[in-house]
């Protein structure tokens, strides 16, 4: 048995030496798709006239759906006896499935590489959510789609429906490179210093079966940022690379040498119980070399991790441990060996990985100007667009209700992607899509589309616009139901004495993050929002159990990345909504011009804005021996 799991791990982490199939002059064919449904058939179709073999995808499409095979024969195993649920456990994890309650059904957590999805990619995924999860999908906040209620066997069909069109679900969850996440607006917007989405796929492939993926002390996250306003969130990862032009030495060593694109490395950040916001190693290290540096850190997790407790397993507890001059100077080194051994080798790999990536032009042309239209509209295009670099275009926010979409919703927007895009939408960490390229002569139509879809509503990005992790429907390890109380924080938000007194606030404020967790270990981000909340049990006034949430706030990413200050005690969950609108009320009522909500809490402090929010609704507060938000980070 342990032979049989050594060698499951081998596959899964190393290079398959044996392709399927290859024709006698080398092409290879297309693989054999288990599931023989007309949803394979015609995807796997749909991707090999796109050319995903073309662009030198195929050794590694192989390798997928063979880890796939691994993964059918392990399940086999464990609803046999062969081999138990904890020696299951890491191959299931291995391939993004995660337990749901009482383990009866399955969590598939899909990746998305830098949050893009092509129009025949949300075809697809249309298909799977309707035939799999019941017909809806969840968008996370690191750029992932999620389904619920899974059987195991449905993830080895969906898998390998998925698969041929390049998207993966190999280190979606478990101790390994977790999704690479990217700016939504990289290539578009004005501030950016250059496109990093080609890295972001780069970095994707080349760690799929790395040597030491799958097999690290705990998970592992990369983002990359093309500007300071860091819409990735690079601060809270474990590599977060913030894209820079500099000056790099000539070869021969004579005078400057020339600019070139490169990045800004910040290493060991992260949430979970224990926040740390990311720290900086390198003001600037050539763009050529980003696998070299993220290989370098990799390596460092894996020898020097923690391996016996995992609570104290990330990153950021080793900087912790032997300190950042240490820690840099290990990676330091390391790199420098990398470098001196394969440089040649991973700057070839990169050029591969960089020559696969193309973007789709937009499918219209940009001009017409934004044209004439109501309120609603007027307004939609106020809060939910953006104008790109490229005259006479704009990025479109299709807000999702705390991240959930449909399976028609999917295939509708594949096809709106088509007709007002570039064939493709791109998934924020707000749990948002964007579709990018939308000439402003289309953005009336697109509204009136959107709108036939229910996805037509405006404010992205604003109070209303709430961020929550699955919470207690779906996993295991939350407390307290935060999808629920972030529906019940909106729509208390949304209702006031009239729609245009709420309207009026909403846009006063402006944009404005409320990200809720169930548990402690911060899947819906709440260490880093304006106001961030974290579930809880709490004994009410009648000594009954019942849920609650800690608060903090001021917390954020960007150039100001900073953990937002703890209220004291614990809010009951029904009084949780009543809370934010008052501090947000004080918010409006005391803050200078132009200050941003987190620059008003370090103005005025925490303790003094939750006093006055409860002062304001009466709501009780109950004391630090009710719960913490600290603790384990989450077992899988």
């Amino acid at each position: 048995m342990v032979a049989w799991l050594s060698t499951l791990f081998t596959t899964l982490s190393a290079t398959l030496t044996n392709s399927r199939v290859a024709n006698g002059a080398g092409r290879p064919l297309r693989p054999e798709i288990r599931p023989q449904s007309c949803v394979a058939r015609r995807e796997f179709s749909a991707a090999w006239r796109h050319g995903a073999y073309a662009r030198g995808m195929s050794s590694r499409i192989e390798r997928q759906l063979a880890a796939i095979d691994r993964l059918e024969e392990g399940i086999g195993k464990f609803k046999r006896g062969e081999i138990s649920p904890d020696q299951f456990r890491p191959l299931r994890l291995g391939m993004g499935l995660y337990a749901q309650l009482a383990h009866v059904k399955h969590m598939q957590r899909i990746k998305i590489a830098g949050g893009r999805i092509t129009a025949e990619q949300l075809d697809a995924l249309a298909e799977v959510t309707d035939r799999w999860g019941r017909g809806l999908a969840h968008v996370t906040t690191r750029q992932c789609i999620q389904l619920h209620h899974l059987e195991l066997e449905d993830s080895v069909e969906l898998q390998r429906v998925l698969v041929p069109l390049g998207i993966s679900c190999i280190g979606a969850c478990g101790d390994a490179v977790r999704n690479v996440t990217a700016s939504h607006l990289a290539g578009v917007v004005e501030e950016e210093v250059f496109d990093v989405s080609p890295y972001a796929h780069a970095l994707t492939q080349h760690f799929y079966f790395q040597e030491h993926n799958l097999r690290l002390p705990r998970k592992f996250k990369m983002g990359l940022s093309g500007s300071d306003k860091d819409h990735a969130q690079i601060m809270i990862n474990d590599i977060g690379l913030l894209a820079k032009m500099g000056q790099v030495e000539a070869a021969d060593g004579s005078g400057e040498g020339k600019e070139e694109p490169g990045f800004a490395v910040y290493v060991a950040g992260g949430l979970g119980s224990t926040p740390e916001i990311a720290h900086l190693w390198r003001e600037f290290i050539p763009a050529r070399d980003v696998l070299a540096v993220a290989e370098a850190m990799v390596a460092i997790f894996f020898r020097d991790g923690e391996r016996k407790n995992r609570k104290k397993a990330r990153l950021k507890f080793v900087i912790r441990k032997v300190g950042e001059a240490e820690f840099f100077r290990r990676l330091d080194e390391t790199f420098a060996k990398i470098q001196e051994e394969r440089e040649a080798q991973l700057h070839a790999q990169l050029d591969g990985y960089l020559a696969e990536y193309a973007e789709a032009a937009p499918l219209a042309p940009g001009e017409g100007g934004v044209p004439l239209g109501d309120a609603a509209f007027a307004r939609w295009v106020r809060t939910n667009t953006v104008p790109q670099q490229q005259p006479g275009y704009r990025v479109a926010t299709i807000k999702l209700p705390l991240g959930d979409i449909t399976g028609a919703q999917l295939r509708r927007l594949a096809t709106l992607s088509r007709e007002h895009g570039n064939g493709e939408v791109r998934a924020t960490n707000t749990q948002n899509l964007v579709m990018r390229w939308v000439p402003e002569s289309h953005l009336a139509q697109l509204h009136r589309e959107l709108g036939a879809l229910g996805l037509a509503e405006a404010d992205a990005d604003h109070i209303t616009d709430v961020v929550s992790c699955p919470g207690a429907d779906y996993c295991t390890l939350a407390v307290t139901k935060s999808m629920s109380v972030g529906a019940q924080v909106r729509d208390h938000l949304a209702r006031e004495s009239s729609r245009q007194e709420a309207d009026d606030k909403i846009r006063r404020i402006g944009a404005f993050t409320i990200k809720i967790s169930g548990c402690p270990n911060s899947c819906g981000q709440h260490h880093v929002a304006d106001i961030g909340m974290t579930g809880m049990v709490s004994k009410g006034p009648d000594g009954v159990e019942r849920p609650a949430y800690s608060f903090r706030l001021g917390g954020g990413c960007g150039p100001a990345a900073r953990i937002g200050d703890r209220m004291e005690g614990r809010i009951l969950e029904e009084d949780a909504p009543k809370l934010i609108a008052a501090i947000a009320e004080f918010y409006l009522d005391q803050r200078v011009e132009g200050e941003t909500f987190q620059e008003f809490v370090l103005r005025r402090g925490a303790k003094d804005i939750s006093r006055a929010g409860l002062a304001v609704t009466g709501n009780t507060v109950y004391g630090a021996d009710a719960g913490s938000d600290t603790g384990a980070d989450a077992a899988e």
